[in-house]
């Protein structure tokens, strides 16, 4: 899954702007009110069913959900997004983020006195920096996944020792609170700026040495293998109350309700496929729930592909989709409220949400043939063939690529599928523009418009096809400035009317997430936001 980052609204949409840092007390993960009685210490086992392509999330190459359940662990940030979707400050790691000032827009941050990295440096106004300049677009050789905001930021400054940190836009950012922040963690400035490769790739490498500034750290990582987060003995919040924290790479779905009936282990959060969620519901002592939140499943289209490039072969691939039999042979196999999604930006059951799709996804091959030959893609003439690409051993997925398949070649085209493994898709193709048509979810946040941005307009860090048309970028521009949330919203349904009339990507369903975990286990709760259940990992605990 990729997020949305702060953009992204995310990878799911939700604004999707995409993912985020463990912490304890009110404003972060915490694990909120104690269910059960506790006991200090143990590991928990994890099932990742991809495994991280590097550390820094803020990058188009890790900026997913694989790099950033680890990441929330360890890099602090402002605010976090909470279940509800209502995002609220982390007050284990600040006194106050408050704006003090409208013309010129001023935020000021209070960063806790005693807030300190693992190795002892304290977190300070120079990590909120090197985080800025490096966000901000004016490094044009940083690979990031989003500038969004960050390119309207005129300065920031710190006092009291670093620990006041002075934020000034030169025009107005409406959703200021998604900066240093839900979009991602704040990062150790002092370390990655002296590592080989710095913001691009300083991360990849040996995470042990990585300083944390949340409640655990990486303590081993084995390529392939597993990955052990440990307790931040250092932490300035409320300690984890688990030693440790194990991620088992199980990329075959399949395998997870296996690998939770034998006790392997403890927790999984997989992307639901057919028949796993019956599987483990059948298991005992495990609990388990679905939820829909804001993430959605689409399809991406390159446009440097000679055929993609076509506004009329997209169309006519659009026009022959049948995206309601997706629907019925995967997702709705496990949840009735699983429809198709007619809007990239805002989604189903969301007040702003507008259907511009609508017209298309039907299954019309004859109406798309036609729109192929009215092109000049005459019947016997050049064999229109193009790659999907997806995450190889997600069933679910694998299984929605054969149906599109079929699909398209009654309308004539030929679909190729070429899957990859997640570190390859996400880490390689998608950000080196390595593929035809990518089937992924974006992984969103509260910021719905902002966090989507830097997935449509020209340059973004997402826009992993090249889609590019001024009026959408000038549209995203007034969107992102706008305080007047319809006035916001209303923009936003603009650009996402424009987006059909280009069919720059198709919006297949919202995504619903699937979490189970062994009963012995307390606090543990599902954060469909780009968070994920690990905004909550301090507060996890074994019961007594």
């Amino acid at each position: 899954m990729h997020r949305l980052r702060l953009a992204r609204w995310a990878p799911l949409l939700v604004g999707i702007a995409l993912v985020a840092a463990g912490c304890g007390g009110d404003g972060g993960g915490g694990g909120g009110t104690p269910t059960a009685a506790i006991k200090e210490g143990g590991t928990l086992n994890y099932a990742a069913d991809q495994e991280p392509t590097g550390f820094n999330n803020s990058t188009s190459k890790d900026n997913g959900t694989s790099v950033y359940n680890i990441t929330i662990n360890m890099f602090p940030q402002a605010f976090h997004a909470q279940p509800d979707f209502t995002v609220k400050m982390d007050d284990q790691f600040l006194d106050s983020a408050e704006q003090t000032s409208a013309d010129p827009q001023t935020i000021v941050y209070k960063i806790k006195q005693n807030a300190v990295w693992s190795d002892g440096t304290p977190i300070s106004a120079d990590d909120f920096i090197y985080f800025w300049e490096n966000q901000n677009g004016t490094i044009k050789s940083n690979d990031v996944a989003s500038t969004t905001g960050y390119d309207q930021v005129e300065s920031v400054t710190g006092a009291d020792n670093g620990k006041t940190v002075t934020v000034v836009y030169k025009e107005p950012f409406s959703d200021w609170k998604a900066l240093f922040g839900v979009s991602g963690g704040l990062l150790p400035s002092h370390y990655i700026s002296k590592r080989e490769g710095g913001w691009n790739t300083g991360l990849d490498k040996e995470p042990e040495k990585v300083p944390s500034g949340g409640p655990f750290l990486v303590q081993n990582y084995t390529a392939g293998q597993s990955l052990t987060l440990a307790r931040n003995d250092k932490y300035f919040g409320t300690k984890a109350h688990l030693d440790t924290i194990v991620f088992r790479f199980l990329p075959e779905s399949t395998t997870q309700p296996a690998a939770l009936q034998n006790n392997e282990v403890d927790l999984i959060y997989p992307q639901p496929q057919l028949d796993q969620v019956t599987q483990v519901k059948a298991l005992a002592d495990v609990t388990s729930e679905i939820n829909f939140g804001l993430s959605f499943e689409h399809f991406d289209f390159n446009y440097k592909n000679q055929f993609l490039a076509d506004a009329a072969v997209r169309k006519a691939i659009a026009t022959g989709l049948n995206i309601q039999e997706l629907v019925d042979r995967t997702v709705k196999q496990f949840s009735d409220k699983a429809q198709p999604l007619g809007n990239r930006i805002w989604l189903t059951g969301q007040p702003q949400y507008q259907d511009h799709f609508g017209s298309y996804g039907k299954g019309d091959a004859a109406a798309a043939q036609k729109l192929l030959e009215d092109a000049g893609y005459a019947k016997g003439g050049k064999k229109i063939s193009v790659r999907i690409s997806t995450t190889a051993g997600n069933q679910l997925r694998e299984t929605q690529g054969e149906l599109f398949q079929a699909q398209m070649k009654k309308v004539g085209i030929d679909i190729k599928i070429a899957n990859l493994d997640s570190q390859k898709l996400f880490g390689e193709a998608l950000p080196q523009g390595n593929f035809d048509i990518a089937n992924f979810a974006w992984v969103g946040t509260p910021f719905a418009v902002s966090s989507s941005q830097d997935i449509y307009r020209t340059g973004g860090g997402g826009n992993y096809g090249n889609y590019s048309n001024p009026k959408v970028d000038d549209l995203f521009k007034q969107a992102v400035a706008e305080t007047d949330e319809a006035k916001s919203a209303e923009l936003a349904n603009q650009i996402d009317q424009i987006l059909t009339e280009d069919m720059a990507t198709i919006p297949l369903y919202q995504k619903p997430t699937f979490i189970a975990y062994r009963n012995t286990f307390a606090n543990i709760t599902d954060n469909s936001t780009s968070e994920g259940p690990f905004f909550a990992s301090s507060g996890w605990a074994q019961k007594a």
